[in-house]
């Protein structure tokens, strides 16, 4: 409820109050940050998988990495979304 009132007033052009746009900031930085080492992750196990010889301890770092590029695309998302909605309100 408190989220939404604030949320309505960056919409109505009102200047949300300063602790609502810092929480909004480190809300994006952290979720870009999550996303960019989630993505520097998969690419290191997917240069691990690929020197492991073949077998089942290989498939399990491929799909180790699979699931993190999976949940780093949203981040990166959801990242750029906050970011966006917080340079518009500051």
């Amino acid at each position: 409820m408190v989220l939404a009132g604030l949320a309505a007033r960056t919409v109505s052009g009102k200047t949300p109050p300063l602790g609502f746009r810092i929480t909004l900031w480190v809300l994006a930085i952290v979720v870009l940050s999550a996303a960019i080492a989630a993505a520097v992750t998969w690419w290191r196990l997917r240069k691990v998988a690929a020197a492991m010889p073949e077998g089942q301890q290989r498939q399990g770092r491929s799909a180790q990495a699979g699931c993190l590029m999976v949940g780093a695309i949203p981040a990166l998302f959801l990242g750029l979304f906050l970011l966006d909605w917080a340079i518009q309100v500051s």
